[in-house]
């Protein structure tokens, strides 16, 4: 199918780096307060894994730890201390940049201090919120009164700087935070001594009282009218008497179900009633009294609004609370249900409204009945919060095994996959936003400096209608804050490479609207939360508060010393075991096991490593749990006195034995006495910018070394010529696997008679945020009259941090018809070649970006002397291309180990396959130790051998006679005071090239040696580089040969075995008259007796 490529532009942001804001600005105390489930956990979900239980390429815990760690000082930036300050907790303001003081922005800094853990950022965003929000309570500052005559409610909470009524957006999120306030440090607010948190009225401050509050005050059942016997108007908080979540305590219900079906108890059931001026409330039984919503309906909702997870969690609780709350109806805990019963469906419906329909509503209307529905759009943020709201009630806690009725508007048995289809859908939608709608003409996006249609989640649009999955205007987003918001899609759907990417976008875009004082930034509004929530979720690190628990949680990781990636026979390899109890609880009876390798032989063990068959086991005992240090901001310390000692490593070394070959990857395992088991994956847990993995190649002998006479025995005297023959292979396999997802693309012409013109792209779209360039080196292949290439820099876009310089180039010629070029890139880190030319010259300030734009490289090739390039006998063959083109992609790629993979697209995000590809260059990667093969091919499979020394040995017993042929760089030295060696004959070279081979030739005479008749000459040859050693040799036997009419008089008929002079064995028990019969010229050896023959 054609497409049509669009051009479009970004919203406008507001963005202004000379402002400065917050004076006061927040710095956070990450797991603080000793919590039960400090920051990070990498743990699964109810629905599966993630990024932080199954690696993306290359993107290791360290590094999401850190990151998200940022991330969170990054949201904080927009806090600010206000001045106010009750029992040393400062008060702080946490929803800067809401269009008005509001509740939602609250719930969103408070989620963001209590699953980073952070006390004292959760207590004085908690306080203020406190003393500015809940009505009808007083404040803990001064014990004044708070809205005391609000009739809306009995725990309500104030939107708009605390004088207007209920947000349930914000209501719901600010209960969840305290939820997890609650699980994180207990039922009271503690000060730094361990003491309880008076307010100014005397009493202990209460995460868990607040929480049951606040949570009720979502459901509780209210009313300030009197009734007339029979019927009374109520109040239900933020869900309807029809069962749908609505938008705040006064809004309307979403149907006018209940209108027509009041709710009447059987039972005896109070509510919460105010007095006619609202001052005093009591308690009111309402058995039998028809109960009418004060706000009937129908009415248009913000689907957004809609938390099924959130509800799913707070039913829960409070049927586990209901003794402590005295609370004997279960209505409040009922309507939670409902209401996660009826999003659901809400979702059901949207979904399957047809093939292409999204969860991106803003809008729904719902009828009495169910049997009609509708959804739209209502604001660019505000609807894609729908699917972070909903999916994530799958994510949490899988498929529901109960259902909304539409018509009944109950609840019943029978499960339903909802939020599950939800999560399918939209993955997919993300995969390829452009070309979702068949109906529509799909359109590719184009956009930035590197002009090249993409698809993917980066280009999720702004605004998304829901019905069609289509978007609307000319704006799209450059920016990671929607596609955050969409990550629990990717989570549920456990689409891994999706999660990788929507991490990769959220960490990388957002944007800012100043600095503090001390020049870091501000996030505007969203982007410092949902790039923050996003990346916590996709790291499994945004527990439901339900499964928040204090317990060990212990995580292995493996690393190789010298960070060795390949290795040849005889090498010592030192593995190094490094441990962490994540978790708040000691980890108890700790043990480590290792699988060695049969092909590896065991050295030692560090730490009192017990080895026994090829198993190696560490018992540790207890691994302490975690214990909060006073460590102020956002930099991991793994230093800290605490944290370190949740911290420890094992080592052992082994040797490669003589039979290993290929990959090695074996697997560790810790596991303590609670039972609970991790492994170690593929990655060293490092920060690093360079694609490192723990598996070892097997490096087969490039070299190879023999040795040959020209007689096969000796008598005393006679003179024997040897040769000795050796070789560097040009058959070696290259060592392969790298970071999928950087593509280089490739052209080149002639440029004059003597000059070539090589153009080359680095099209960087993996899924880890940075690449380091001076990990990657591109080699052009010419040939052999271009001896003494040098290369002319006419163009350089992307390397900021340093260029290229003369050193980055070389030349080599590999054989007598091949001249390589190499160019090797200096150190740089290379953000996202997508983001780069979107956002051109950004190197931080609004994004977290580095290169200023994608990699290009223009180069003029000539040779020293400008001799004439003859351009026919180049083996890379490059397609010509102007110097603004996309060039054309480097094919195949081994950057996936063991596999090879076409490349026909300049990036991976590219909508458009290339109409060209190219193979005849070669690009590797260095992975912190080896050079590999990437992507392209070469004319050769081998590496140059240096610093190349044969050596050969001449034992006593010879006569060294001299040299023939060719003797350069031959050289024969005597031993005379070695017992056993004449003298040492040595070859020497600086290289020896791929595929090039030699030999020399020497004669010596045998003069004998006293005691050696009946013997054999071990005569050992080697050929070593700085790289390897291999060693052969040759074995000449010296003693007369004994006839076999001789052997069968002295033995008679008596059987024997017959073997040649390697010691194999070739006949077994025959009569020594047939013992030589069918054998070829040679020596061997028939019984105990040697025997020749000569025709």
């Amino acid at each position: 199918m054609n497409k049509r490529v669009i051009k479009r532009f970004f919203l406008p942001v507001l963005f202004s780096l000379g402002l400065s804001l917050n004076a006061n600005a927040v710095k956070v105390h990450i797991n603080s307060g000793n919590p039960a489930y400090p920051f990070p956990q990498f743990l699964e979900y109810a629905c599966g894994g993630n990024l932080g239980t199954k690696l993306a390429d290359g993107l290791t815990h360290a590094e999401m730890e850190q990151q998200i760690r940022d991330a969170y000082q990054l949201h904080a930036n927009a806090f600010e201390y206000t001045g106010d300050e009750w029992a040393g907790i400062k008060y702080i303001k946490g929803n800067d940049g809401c269009p008005y003081d509001c509740t939602e922005g609250d719930g969103y800094a408070l989620l963001a201090a209590a699953y980073m853990a952070d006390k004292p950022t959760f207590d004085g965003l908690w306080m203020r919120t406190h003393d500015l929000r809940r009505y009808r309570t007083k404040k803990y500052s001064d014990c004044k009164p708070i809205e005391e005559n609000y009739g809306y409610g009995p725990f309500s909470l104030g939107d708009q700087g605390g004088e207007g009524n209920s947000a349930a957006d914000g209501d719901e999120d600010v209960a969840l935070a305290l939820y997890v306030a609650y699980k994180q440090w207990g039922e009271f607010m503690l000060d730094e001594n361990g003491e309880k948190v008076l307010d100014a009225c005397g009493n202990p401050i209460s995460y868990k009282q607040e929480l049951i509050e606040v949570v009720r005050g979502l459901v509780a059942l209210s009313t300030k009218f009197a009734n007339d016997g029979s019927e009374i108007r109520v109040n239900s908080g933020m869900i309807g008497l029809d069962g749908y979540a609505r938008g705040g305590d006064t809004w309307a219900e979403v149907t006018s179900w209940a209108v027509n079906n009041p709710i009447v108890f059987a039972d005896s059931t109070s509510i919460f009633s105010f007095d006619s001026d609202r001052s005093k409330m009591s308690m009111k039984n309402v058995k039998g009294i028809s109960l009418f919503p004060e706000n009937p309906g129908p009415n248009v909702h913000f689907i957004d609004y809609n938390a099924p997870a959130y509800y799913r969690e707070f039913h829960d609780l409070l049927l586990s609370l209901s003794k402590e709350l005295g609370v004997t109806n279960e209505w409040e805990a009922e309507q939670f249900r409902r209401a996660e019963a009826s999003s659901d469906w809400l979702i059901g419906q949207l979904i399957a409204k047809n093939p292409y329909s999204v969860p991106t509503a803003g809008n729904c209307t719902v009828n009495e009945d169910g049997s009609v529905t509708t959804f739209e759009k209502a604001g660019a943020l505000t609807d894609i919060r729908t699917a972070w709201r909903t999916i994530s009630h799958y994510v949490w806690h899988g498929n529901p095994k109960y259902s909304w009725n539409p018509v009944t508007h109950q609840v019943e048995d029978g499960e339903n996959s909802f939020e599950y289809g939800a999560a399918v859908r939209f993955s997919n939608y993300l995969n390829d936003p452009m070309n979702w709608n068949d109906n529509f003409e799909n359109s590719c996006y184009e956009y930035g400096t590197f002009s090249v249609p993409i698809s993917g989640p980066k280009t999720m649009p702004w605004q998304i209608d829901p019905m069609t999955g289509t978007y609307e205007g000319s704006s799209f987003a450059g920016l990671g804050v929607q596609k955050a918001m969409s990550s629990f899609a990717a989570i549920g759907a456990q689409d891994y490479n999706l999660m990788g990417e929507i991490y990769n976008i959220a960490y990388s875009l957002f944007d800012v609207k100043g600095k503090t004082v001390d020049g870091e930034r501000v996030p505007q509004y969203f982007h410092g939360w949902f790039r923050q929530m996003g990346m916590m979720a996709l790291t499994g690190n945004y527990a439901a508060p339900s499964q928040m628990e204090a317990s060990s949680n212990l995580k292995i990781y493996r690393s190789v010393k010298d960070s060795v990636s390949s290795c040849r026979v005889g090498d010592t390899i030192t593995y190094m075991l490094s441990y962490r109890n994540y978790g708040s609880k000691d980890a108890e009876n700790v043990v480590i096991t290792e699988n060695l390798p049969e092909d590896f032989q065991f050295v030692e063990a560090s730490d009192g490593g017990v080895y026994n068959s090829n198993t190696i086991t560490w018992t540790l005992g207890k691994v302490p749990g975690f214990r909060s240090d006073s460590i102020v901001g956002a930099a991991l310390d793994l230093t800290a006195p605490n944290l370190s000692k949740t911290m420890g490593m094992v080592s052992y070394r082994c040797v490669v034995r003589s039979n290993a070959s290929g990959k090695y990857s074996p697997v560790a395992t810790i596991k303590s006495k609670e039972g609970k088991e991790s492994q170690t994956d593929n990655y060293p847990n490092y920060i690093t910018a360079t694609m490192q993995r723990n598996s070892i190649d097997i490096i087969p002998n490039a070299l190879s070394v023999s040795k040959i006479a020209d007689k096969d025995m000796l008598v005393k005297n006679d003179t024997i010529q040897f040769t000795v023959s050796y070789s560097n292979t040009d058959s070696l396999p290259f060592l392969t696997g790298g970071r999928p997802g950087v593509n280089f693309t490739v052209a080149g012409r002639e440029y004059d008679s003597n000059a070539y013109r090589l153009m080359l792209r680095v099209n960087q779209d993996a899924i880890e945020p940075f690449i380091n360039t001076g990990n990657y080196r591109i080699t052009c292949f010419f040939g052999a009259e271009a001896t003494h290439l040098q290369c002319g820099i006419e163009m350089e876009e992307g390397l900021s941090d340093k260029s290229l310089d003369d050193e980055c180039f070389s030349s080599e010629k590999l054989s007598d018809d091949v001249v390589a070029f190499r160019t090797h890139f200096t150190d740089n880190l290379a953000s996202n070649s997508i983001y780069s030319s979107w956002f051109p010259g950004d190197n931080g300030d609004r994004n977290e970006l580095t290169s200023g734009s994608p990699i290009r490289l223009i180069m003029s090739i000539h040779d020293q002397f400008y001799k004439k390039l003859d351009i026919d006998k180049m083996w890379s063959k490059l397609e010509s291309a102007k110097n603004d083109d996309l060039f054309y992609p480097v094919t195949p790629s081994y950057q996936i180990p063991d596999s090879i993979v076409d490349v026909d697209k300049v990036i991976k995000s590219a909508c458009d396959v290339s109409e060209k590809v190219t193979e005849t260059v070669l690009v590797e990667e260095y992975d912190g130790h080896t050079w590999r093969k990437i992507l392209g091919e070469a004319p050769y499979n081998g590496i140059v051998a240096e610093d190349v020394v044969v050596t050969d040995l001449v034992p006593r017993g010879f006569e060294f006679l001299g040299f023939t042929g060719d003797t350069t760089g031959v050289k024969f030295e005597p031993t005379p005071d070695d017992e056993f060696v004449l003298g040492i004959i040595t070859y020497r070279a600086d290289k020896l090239g791929i595929g090039e081979n030699g030999r020399f030739s020497y004669k010596c005479r045998h003069v004998g040696v006293s005691g050696h008749e009946g013997k054999v000459y071990l005569m050992p040859v080697y050929i070593e580089s700085k790289d390897e050693k291999v060693k052969s040799g040759l074995g000449i036997r010296v003693e007369p040969l004994t006839s076999v009419k001789q052997i069968v008089e002295e033995d008679a008929d008596a059987p024997v075995d017959v073997y040649n002079v390697n010691g194999q064995l070739l006949k077994r028990q025959v009569s020594p008259d047939k013992a030589l019969e069918g054998l070829s010229k040679g020596v061997y050896m028939v019984g105990n007796k040697k025997a020749v023959v000569t025709k």
